[in-house]
């Protein structure tokens, strides 16, 4: 017996070596450069751009961009990670995020395993490897699912495997924190189905685990839908396990373990959640939201083919050009990111009804599947549930990875099924059969007559001397012409594949067998065509190069810069500049309304404070006047690209790049003349919105307080860390000190050790009352979320170290109960 464990054993060790070793394969064949340090997993070409960051000269304009869509991954995602590797370098745990707005809580998913192990190497060479171990989670995860859910054999769940990590999801938001929650789906699912079918109290530990690392990972909203598809599967697993025992207390303990085990999950992650939470109440897109604002609304039937020819209506990638049906705007947003690969689709996943045993199971991947793309479909009932408060905080347009892994949990099934050669002839194997044809049939006619307006309405217009932002020749044209030529192609021939594949199942039975390994490797090579090349990796030099200007004004006075139609939000931080625009999928609503105020008018899409110029008035020689409230938010320095002009005098310039200075600008600390009261939010607003508003003058705040008519006192920053600043104040009279810095609950004021509240002043900064005389101002920021959150993960760890100290018990006297019963055997036979 010993023997065969050890043999078993090691069947085990090698079949989890080779689905890791598939795994690892498929990433290397993707993004092999960037983790051999080769190359840089991010889209640097983009900071070559006109406007962007590296100045412009002849080798930078030689350098073409591959998918302006991944700006973000730049100038949002590695920004914050390198604050967050900076700050744990330093020994402190990144809670502030002071490079944007004038200062935000740092919502970035600090505690994810993913984020948190990236942040930890400042390299940005670890891109690559956490982007293999998401993959690993992932893959690792769905073979689990497959081997003790669906029950499929070996070589099924370990194929299935290699291609989840590969799936459209995953590799078009790859870089972005918003599909990491996905990676533990297949975890959460496992675990659900295990509780359901009674597998013990351990489980439970692991559903919290699991919950805990969903809620972490990545995007909230993805992670709210990866539970609300666990929450549909438990569900569903009750009703087919449980279901005719009404009577029973099986049903009722298995979904109090689910409760438990998800709640507990709820409460290690509260330092988290409580703290974001509390913020996105300020927030300016949930705002829009909860007014039933839709960024994304529903598009209908002509999202559909996209699930299955993902590229049916372009790319954004340079060489292409994205011609979708209404509201999409780019391929991460669209349908496709549900695509799984069309063989899998349409030849494999079919197969599954041929399993008798899965029947009910594959109801749920069917229901599944089709709430993933309701949205997207714009179908009736689904789209009003979607809509409810609450639910409509959510992208539901990314819903789309719940129908990607239905269809690979139905394929696993499916090629189960080939495997054992247990496929019999049903009269509807012609339906996905016929489907697959057409699909054929209409993509060899595109090949050949392209859709409009690609036929003849663009090169009409250029003919005519109208020609787009992004096709600027005749050049370009006949370059996307050949791309959408060649995947049209593409696509014809796997949709003839999977024709043949049909057809081979009908007339040849008695060779499925061998048909299996066929597949198997069509379905990694399928995905492998559509994830290849999609992300770039870019030469090492492109990686946030020394920019002279942007140096020496980092060493110059302190002050907050702001770019004119250039250097977008969070890129000056790169430089160790502090912006005052920003971008942190929440975005502080009064800052926003302040920032919108003071800059040229813009589009009113989510991120377009990333790219706000301000409103301003050039003064020769060297000066530039803004607006009041810049003035007021310590807005010294205005950044410039391209040539300057002649006749200024420019305190700061270099290649590519100028710089001035504010004049009027204000300390980020300061004592006004005089503070006056205002009974709400709206009417302070109002009061600082004209031009001749002077900040130093008059103050305003929503708080009712008495102060003299003319205040005299200075004040000015002598520490300051992201969550502590410390102020000297030396006051004349009693007065408010205003502090440049966005307003948040978090914050605590001591003055000279003593509480202080702090006020809002200025309808989004803060202000605290000193009395005459000089002081310490401390501003400490210990959010009482934060503290809450701690509490309550506190309280949850501790009650699963006892639930584990209390199955390890019982299990070591389990363990005991034999050896003592062998005992009282052996001495009574000593007595006979």
């Amino acid at each position: 017996m010993k023997i065969e464990n050890q043999k078993w054993a090691g069947v085990k060790s090698l079949r989890l070596l080779i689905v890791v070793a598939g795994v690892v394969l498929g990433q290397a064949i993707l993004n092999g450069p960037s983790l051999i340090g080769q190359r840089i997993l991010l889209p640097l070409d983009l900071l070559a751009l006109p406007g962007m960051y590296i100045p412009q000269t002849a080798e930078t304009a030689k350098i073409v961009p591959h998918n302006f869509m991944l700006v973000d991954l730049i100038d949002v995602y590695e920004p914050a990670r390198r604050f967050a590797a900076s700050e744990i370098h330093q020994g402190r745990f990144p809670l502030w995020a002071p490079y944007q707005y004038g200062g935000v809580p740092f919502v970035w998913p600090k505690y994810s395993l993913f984020l948190f192990l990236e942040s930890c190497v400042e390299s940005p060479v670890v891109l690559a490897w956490v982007q293999l171990l998401a993959a690993l989670v992932a893959g690792g995860g769905m073979y689990l699912f497959c081997r003790h859910t669906l029950r499929v054999s070996f070589w099924p769940a370990a194929v299935c495997a290699w291609c989840y990590p590969l799936t459209a999801f995953f590799v078009l938001w790859q870089g972005s924190y918003v599909p990491l929650p996905v990676c533990w789906l297949p975890w959460i699912f496992l675990c659900v189905d295990k509780i359901v079918r009674g597998g013990g109290a351990l489980v439970i530990v692991g559903l919290s685990v699991v919950t805990f690392l969903v809620l972490t990972s990545g995007a909230i909203d993805i992670a709210c839908q990866v539970l609300l598809g666990s929450g549909f599967f438990a569900l569903w697993r009750l009703w087919t396990v449980h279901g005719r025992k009404r009577r029973c207390q099986k049903p009722r303990l298995a979904a109090a373990m689910l409760v438990i085990g998800w709640s507990l999950g709820f409460f290690l992650a509260a330092p988290h959640l409580l703290p974001l939470l509390q913020y996105a109440e300020t927030g300016a897109r949930m705002e829009s939201r909860s007014k039933g604002k839709e960024v994304r609304p529903p598009i209908g039937l002509t999202a559909a083919p996209q699930v299955i020819l993902p590229e049916i209506y372009g790319d954004t990638e340079t060489g292409s050009a994205f011609i979708p049906p209404q509201y999409e705007t780019n391929l991460l947003e669209s349908p496709s990111a549900a695509y799984s690969g069309v063989l899998a689709t349409l030849l494999v996943a079919p197969l599954a009804w041929c399993s008798r045993r899965h029947r009910a199971i594959n109801a749920f991947w069917l229901f599944l599947a089709l709430f993933g793309m309701s949205w997207c479909l714009d179908i009736p009932g689904f789209v009003q549930l979607l809509r409810l408060p609450g639910m409509n905080m959510m992208s539901h347009n990314r819903l789309t990875f719940l129908t990607s892994f239905a269809i690979l949990s139905m394929t696993a099934i499916g090629l189960d099924r080939l495997l054992r050669r247990s496929l019999k002839r049903r009269w509807w194997f012609w339906l996905p059969a016929v489907l697959l044809a057409g699909c054929f049939t209409w993509c060899i006619y595109r090949s050949y007559v392209l859709p409009e307006p690609l036929a003849t309405q663009l090169e009409n217009e250029l003919l005519h001397g109208q020609a787009s932002q992004t096709i600027l020749s005749l050049h370009d044209l006949r370059q996307i012409q050949a791309w959408f030529t060649l995947h049209y192609a593409v696509m014809a021939l796997l949709c003839g594949l999977g024709f043949a594949g049909w057809s081979f199942l009908w007339f040849q039975k008695s060779a499925q067998f061998r048909l299996f390994f066929i597949l198997a490797i069509f379905l990694v090579g399928d995905l492998l065509w559509f994830d290849y090349g999609r992300n770039p990796q870019c030469d090492p030099a492109l990686y946030y190069p020394k920019i002279p200007v942007l140096d020496e004004i980092a060493k110059s006075i302190p002050g907050r810069v702001m770019g004119f139609h250039c250097l977008q939000a969070s890129l000056a931080s790169m430089a160790g500049l502090t912006d005052i625009r920003g971008a942190d999928a929440v975005d502080p609503a009064r800052m926003v309304a302040l920032l919108q105020r003071a800059s040229e008018p813009i589009g009113k899409s989510s991120s377009a404070t990333q790219v706000l110029s301000p409103k301003g008035l050039i003064l020769p020689p060297s000066n530039i006047q803004l607006s009041p409230i810049l003035n007021m938010l310590n807005v010294r320095y205005v950044i410039f690209r391209g040539t300057p002009r002649e006749f200024m005098h420019f305190p700061f310039q270099g290649d590519d790049y100028w710089a001035l200075i504010n004049s009027n600008v204000l300390p980020r600390v300061f004592v006004p003349k005089s503070v006056q009261n205002v009974s709400n939010a709206d009417d302070e607003l109002q009061q600082i919105a004209p031009e001749q508003f002077d900040a130093a003058k008059t103050t305003f705040v929503e708080s009712p307080i008495q102060l003299p008519a003319d205040c005299r006192g200075a004040a000015h920053i002598t520490n300051e860390t992201p969550t502590h600043i410390a102020i000297s104040v030396k006051m004349e009279t009693a007065g408010l000190v205003v502090l440049a810095d966005n307003w948040d609950k978090g914050w605590r004021a001591l003055y000279n050790g003593n509480s202080v509240p702090i006020l809002r002043a200025n309808y989004a900064i803060r202000g605290v009352v000193v009395p005459a005389g000089s002081g310490t101002l401390e501003f400490i920021y210990r959010p009482a979320a934060l503290m809450v959150g701690l509490w309550l993960a506190g309280f949850a760890a501790t009650m699963l170290l006892c639930w584990l100290v209390v199955l390890w018990i019982q299990n070591r006297n389990k363990s005991k109960t034999p050896l003592k019963s062998n005992l009282q055997i052996n001495r009574a036979c000593s007595h006979c």
